[in-house]
């Protein structure tokens, strides 16, 4: 009797597997099925553990929900942060060669990173995903935006609806990381503009770093102004 038809490509992947085991994105060693990284390297990377709630900074006292001194002094336009790492050693490097070097399978990994962080906290999901945009002359040079990337599979796996049309990047900005902490305010003030109304939904803004908070603060702003009620920030790493 002949083999049925999914018994073979199935045999075929197993061999496949076997043959071609997959190694660990970061040492290389063999890692388990369905995984990415090898456990080792898994436990090795730099969770977020106290941070402020409001804009994800650390070095609050892990398990309290105190806002730190400068949300206090001037409270952003988002309404929270969540991170799942510190933008450290080795997932600095995951993040750079996703948005440097091509490496789009990263946005899997790290999209699935983030996707589960939020599963396990008690954050009511959003209406809506809003990527954070990049200019359409860096997309050029770029040929994809790796927050959008990384929103994908996070939207997917959390089955919230991904909005990545309804805002634009209108003016090019400089990349924070190159400036002095006090010119990244006015770098990114009015680089944005919402071609929707998000009237009464919540947003969350997803990102692959947060550094200083501007950018998302400044796109904050933006969809607050288009009529979003509420507006949160995940991001896969926090400097």
């Amino acid at each position: 009797m002949p083999e049925s038809s999914k018994t073979v490509p199935t045999r075929t992947k197993n061999i496949h597997r076997w043959l071609w085991p997959h190694n660990c994105l970061l040492c290389h060693a063999r890692a388990p099925a369905g995984k990415d990284l090898c456990a080792a390297c898994d436990r090795s990377l730099p969770r977020a553990q106290g941070a402020c709630p409001r804009c994800g900074a650390p070095g609050a006292v892990v398990g309290t929900d105190a806002i730190c001194g400068e949300c206090q002094k001037h409270p952003p336009a988002y309404d929270g942060t969540r991170a799942v790492f510190r933008y450290a050693s080795p997932v600095d490097r995951l993040i750079q060669h996703l948005k440097y070097h091509g490496r789009l399978e990263l946005s899997r990994v790290l999209g699935g990173y983030l996707a589960e962080h939020m599963l396990t906290l008690d954050d009511a999901l959003p209406d809506v995903m809003v990527p954070v945009p990049l200019h359409v002359s860096r997309l050029r040079d770029r040929g994809y935006n790796q927050s959008l990337e990384i929103a994908r599979f996070v939207a997917k796996q959390l089955q919230v609806p991904l909005d990545w049309q309804g805002t634009q990047r209108i003016r090019p900005t400089a990349p924070q990381t190159e400036l002095p902490r006090d010119q990244r305010r006015k770098n990114v003030r009015g680089a944005f503009t919402a071609s929707r109304v998000f009237a009464g939904q919540r947003v969350a803004i997803v990102d692959d770093v947060m550094t200083s908070g501007h950018t998302a603060n400044a796109l904050a702003e933006t969809l607050l102004k288009s009529g979003a009620r509420e507006v949160r920030v995940w991001v896969v790493a926090r400097a």
